[in-house]
C-alpha cells in the first residue's frame, strides 16, 4: 500500500494527518462501501482526477444540493458512527461546500483511512469546473484554477469553480455556462474545450497582446511550486537547441 499523506482534515494528537493515498484499484470497492451507508451514488459523481490516476490524495464526489443537504448527510453517517460505538467528531468534519469523512479504505481500517470529500452542488457543472488534469503533465487541477483566476482579474472577473465567473466590482454572477466562460477569459471564439487545462488554456491565448499581463498571477504563483508556464518550457528548450545547434 501507498503510505504516503492524503488529506489533512484529520489529524492525530501530533497534527499528523490520519488518512494516506488510496490506491487506485481500491477508489471504487470503497465508495461502493460507503454507497451503502449514505444510500446515495458515489462511484459515478467523482470529480477532478479521483479514481483516474495511480492514487489519490483523497476522494473528491459531487453531491447533489438540490436532493440532499449537508445536515443530511452528517445526519447518515453520524447514525453510522453511533452504530459503532465511535466518536463521530473525529470522522465527520464540515467545512464551506464540502462534508469531510475519515473512510477506511475498502471499508476495513486495517487498510488505513482515506479522507472523502463530499462536495455540495450541482454535479454537472462541478465535473466540468473542478475537473482535474489528465495525462502526463506536471499540472494539477488547482493549476488550471490558479491560471483561470490569473485571466478572469485582468478583465475585471473573478473565477470560482463553485460560483462560476462573477463582476469583481459588484460580485453579481457573469456566467456559468462553459462555453461562454470561455469566450469571455479567452476570446471571442474560444470554447469550453479551450479551457480543459493549462495547456490548452496557454495555445489559445498565447498570442495575444496583453498576453504577459494575463498570466502574471499565475505565473507568480507556478514558480512558488517550481513550476513554469508551458510556452516558458518550450522556449527554454526551444533556445537550448538554437544554441547546440550554433557550437555545433
Amino acid at each position: 500500500m501507498n503510505l504516503q499523506e492524503g488529506g489533512n482534515i484529520f489529524k492525530g494528537k501530533d497534527k499528523k494527518p490520519l488518512t494516506i493515498r488510496i490506491n487506485q484499484a481500491d477508489v471504487d470497492p470503497t465508495l461502493q462501501w460507503l454507497e451503502q451507508i449514505l444510500k446515495i451514488d458515489l462511484v459515478n459523481n467523482k470529480l477532478g482526477t479521483t479514481g483516474r490516476r495511480e492514487t489519490s490524495g483523497d476522494l473528491d464526489i459531487a453531491v447533489d444540493q438540490s436532493k440532499y443537504s449537508k445536515d443530511d448527510i452528517v445526519d447518515r453517517l453520524k447514525a453510522w458512527t453511533d452504530q459503532h460505538g465511535l466518536n463521530a467528531k473525529e470522522w465527520i468534519r464540515k467545512s464551506g461546500i464540502s462534508v469531510h469523512f475519515k473512510t477506511p479504505i475498502n471499508g476495513n481500517d486495517k487498510n488505513g483511512f482515506v479522507q472523502t470529500d463530499l462536495m455540495f452542488g450541482d454535479p454537472t457543472w462541478m465535473a466540468w469546473s473542478l475537473r482535474g488534469a489528465f495525462g502526463d503533465t506536471p499540472f494539477k487541477g488547482v493549476h488550471r484554477q490558479i491560471l483561470m483566476s490569473s485571466i478572469a482579474k485582468v478583465q475585471g472577473l473573478k473565477w470560482s469553480p463553485t460560483a462560476g465567473l462573477t463582476s469583481r466590482e459588484t460580485n453579481e454572477l457573469v456566467s456559468k455556462d462553459p462555453d461562454e466562460i470561455a469566450r469571455l477569459l479567452l476570446g471571442g471564439n474560444a470554447r469550453k474545450d479551450d479551457l480543459e487545462s493549462v495547456e490548452t488554456i496557454i495555445d489559445k491565448i498565447k498570442t495575444r497582446p496583453d498576453y504577459s499581463k494575463l498570466v502574471a498571477d499565475a505565473r507568480e504563483t507556478f514558480a512558488r511550486d517550481n513550476l513554469e508556464l508551458p510556452e516558458s518550457v518550450q522556449e527554454g528548450t526551444a533556445k537550448w537547441m538554437r544554441d547546440m545547434a550554433n557550437k555545433l
